[in-house]
């Protein structure tokens, strides 16, 4: 019996995201928008890498993502972070892989992992009250890498993407798109709905399938999935049909491609519910695990040392400077 997908309400998480006033999204979406247009696009590398990857011994795939996001969601969970983290971590990777820099670590799945734990570290010590230190990280991969080589990937990290670390992420989009409900909307349905969407993308980031859409796209497509599962009594069409015409009017999203993310995260859900999928995804979710991660092929033998599970050592609270 394969182990049952749960969707938990996260309370805390929800409370401790910052409230904006209603005057000031309009401006702050045209800022995101601009910047998913702009600096921050990114574009699907595994595809357009294909030939350097077919060079390679063991190039890095889909599931090498899916891989990092679990340990990625291990770590941020073991400490208390917020998941929103992840993805963050996630978007400093898909930049740095669509630059001349970072391609090379397509070809090599120890750089790839490398990466990935950099820009998880990369976004803890931005985003989050406490911070983790390298020796840590030199610990959770077992000898793979040393303090150095994060301090020196940081560097080359942060080179490769001009020091832009603030870009929008599809859960910041559903966040400020959940302002354009009515006010009147109980406010425990709001929290289900943002939960719900909130996990959705949560699977988005782990799919390399949703790399190349835009953020805004697939953050819109998680809140109607988890508008258009709620009762009718609770939100009526009407409502909802409303929302939708005050997000078009103020992104100018095309709702056709809101559509097609729509449908694939429909897709992922359901194939959630079967057991041969599930396997692909469970740790994404279950928080419980213990099991490392590992990149590599399981009949290969000449594999690099797994990852353990994040300990509590060496995670520091943050100075605060007045």
């Amino acid at each position: 019996m394969g182990k049952t997908l749960t969707l938990a309400t996260t309370p805390l998480e929800y409370a401790i995201l910052p409230k904006h006033e209603k005057d000031e999204i309009p401006d702050r979406l045209a800022i995101m928008l601009f910047q998913e247009e702009n600096e921050y696009q990114v574009f699907d590398y595994l595809a357009a890498n294909e030939e350097l990857r077919k060079k390679a011994a063991k190039p890095v795939d889909a599931d090498c993502r899916v891989k990092m996001c679990e340990w990625c969601y291990q770590v941020v969970d073991f400490c208390k972070f917020r998941r929103e983290t992840v993805g963050i971590g996630m978007s400093y990777l898909d930049r740095y892989l669509c630059t001349e820099t970072g391609k090379n670590a397509l070809g090599d799945r120890k750089e790839y992992q490398l990466v990935a734990m950099t820009c998880l570290y990369i976004a803890i010590k931005l985003h989050e009250p406490l911070e983790m230190e390298t020796s840590l990280l030199a610990d959770l991969s077992r000898g793979c890498y040393t303090e150095m080589e994060f301090a020196n990937m940081e560097k080359k990290i942060l080179e490769a993407v001009q020091w832009r670390v603030s870009g929008p992420t599809p859960l910041a989009f559903v966040l400020h798109f959940l302002t354009f409900l009515p006010d009147t909307l109980n406010a425990g349905v709001e929290e289900a709905i943002w939960d719900y969407a909130r996990y959705q993308t949560e699977l988005a980031i782990a799919e390399h399938a949703f790399v190349k859409l835009k953020p805004s796209i697939v953050g819109m497509a998680a809140l109607l999935n988890a508008m258009e599962g709620m009762d009718t009594i609770l939100l009526p069409e009407r409502v909802q049909e409303r929302f939708v015409r005050t997000v078009v009017k103020y992104t100018s999203m095309d709702i056709r491609e809101v559509d097609k993310a729509q449908t694939r995260l429909s897709n992922m859900l359901i194939n959630l519910l079967s057991e041969e999928h599930a396997k692909k995804y469970e740790k994404l979710v279950d928080e419980d695990s213990d099991e490392e991660v590992d990149l590599s092929d399981e009949e290969e033998e000449d594999y690099e040392e797994p990852m353990r599970p994040v300990s509590p050592v060496s995670v520091t609270r943050k100075k605060s400077f007045h």
